[in-house]
Parts: C-alpha cells; sequence; structure tokens
C-alpha cells in the first residue's frame, strides 16, 4: 500500500520501464519514469480493512495478485472501496510488476451525507432469469459460483441461492469474462476466489469447491487469466 502512504520508493522497488499502472481514473502509466513523477497523494489518505491474496499460476516466475481496501481521506468523497490486481513476473530473480490495475468497485458516502464520488462506473448488465416464481433480475458480479442441477442450475450469492430454469451451459453464455467454468457442474466467478489448491477452490465467503488433483494446476492458470483479462 506504499501507494497511499506516499511511500513511493517502496512501490517503485517493483516497477521498470516495461511496468504498467492503470489508475481507477483511467490514468495510464508507462514505466516506472513515468510514475515517479506523479505527484504525491495529499496528506491523510487512509487506507482500511486492507486484504490481499494470490492466485497462483502453475508457473513459478509469475503470479496473479488481488487486493481489496476502503479508501478515504482529501480529494475523496466518502469512502470508496477499490480493488487492485496486479500480475508479477520474476525477472533476474526480482519480483517486477508487469499490469496493475487499480478500480473503485462501488461508492460508500458518508453517515448521514448523500455524497458520491464525481464519476460512478456504469450499472453491470443485470441477467433475467426464470425462475419457479416468475422472473429474477441478477447482477452478475453478485454471483459466487454457479452450479448444475439436472435440468436446471442454482446461483450461490453470499447470503442466499436461487434455482433457476436454464442449464449451466445456457448461463455461462451469457456470463461476463470474469466466470471460469471449471467443470461439468460448476461455473466461478474469481473475484471472489481466494485460492485454488489442494483444499479446492476457496471463495472469500468461507466456501470451497472440490477439485481433482490432475486439474489443479490447469484451474489456477485459467483464473488467474480471468482475472487479468477482468481488468484489462
Amino acid at each position: 500500500m506504499g501507494v497511499f502512504v506516499n511511500d513511493r520508493d517502496l512501490f517503485l522497488e517493483f516497477l521498470d520501464e516495461g511496468s504498467v499502472l492503470i489508475g481507477a481514473g483511467s490514468k495510464v502509466f508507462q514505466g516506472r519514469s513515468e510514475f515517479a513523477k506523479w505527484p504525491l497523494n495529499p496528506p491523510g489518505i487512509e487506507a482500511r480493512n486492507v486484504m490481499f491474496y494470490p492466485l497462483y499460476t502453475n508457473r513459478p516466475d509469475e503470479v496473479t495478485v488481488v487486493g481489496t481496501y476502503l479508501l478515504s481521506g482529501p480529494c475523496i468523497h466518502g469512502t470508496v472501496n477499490q480493488r487492485v490486481t496486479t500480475s508479477l513476473k520474476k525477472v533476474d530473480g526480482k519480483w517486477i510488476i508487469r499490469l496493475s490495475h487499480f478500480s473503485n468497485e462501488w461508492p460508500m458516502g458518508k453517515p448521514g451525507t448523500s455524497s458520491q464520488p464525481a464519476a460512478e462506473p456504469p450499472a453491470p448488465k443485470r441477467l433475467q432469469l426464470r425462475t419457479e416464481d416468475g422472473l429474477a433480475f441478477v447482477n452478475p458480479d453478485d454471483i459466487v459460483y454457479a452450479e448444475s442441477s439436472g435440468k436446471r442450475c442454482v446461483l450461490h450469492f453470499r447470503d442466499r441461492t436461487l434455482p433457476v430454469n436454464l442449464l449451466l451451459r445456457k448461463l455461462c453464455d451469457q456470463l461476463p469474462d470474469q466466470f471460469v467454468r471449471t467443470s461439468r457442474f460448476y461455473v466461478v466467478n474469481v473475484l471472489y476466489v481466494q485460492g485454488v489448491g489442494k483444499d479446492g477452490i476457496v471463495f472469500s465467503t468461507g466456501e470451497k469447491l472440490s477439485v481433482p488433483e490432475r486439474r489443479i494446476k490447469e484451474i489456477q492458470v485459467e483464473i488467474g487469466s480471468a482475472v487479468t483479462r477482468a481488468f484489462r
């Protein structure tokens, strides 16, 4: 988090002239020297609830790291939930950032106020899905994973499940790039994946899905690629 506490040297250690940084406001920095010229944040910027986790690949010299945090302070309206996705590669024994993308997840106004950031990201397209009770309108970002259940599938959210009258393969055709089909029975939202290993796919919600040991490395690569693709 050296970017926000103004410990620029800490962050610059991981950059070279091939590094690309994309800010939450779509500002793009091409290389270490360009980022080093950018003005420091004003004093008082605070990052809270910071959590980082790696998405491992089958290459010992590459890794993708995802971080989430709450950002507040001068020049920020209220509190903003941000996510950073960073792909690193080991070059001559040293880890170097190849691509780092910062994105605003959603605005959180101060209690008792209606302040919002000046520009909010466009609302994601909602899915229109048939259920036993009629129609359900679902934000795909809210789906943790979906599983096949006969001729239907079940959507799993952080706090509930929703059976829908749709084959899993038909659902996959409607889902954005952040979803990966890990087997005939499951499709997962990589934004909730905390790790993939012998314990299976571990979600930030605490849930787990088992994975055949022979497919662990393959799924690690697929999920790591999807995370990078989703934030380009």
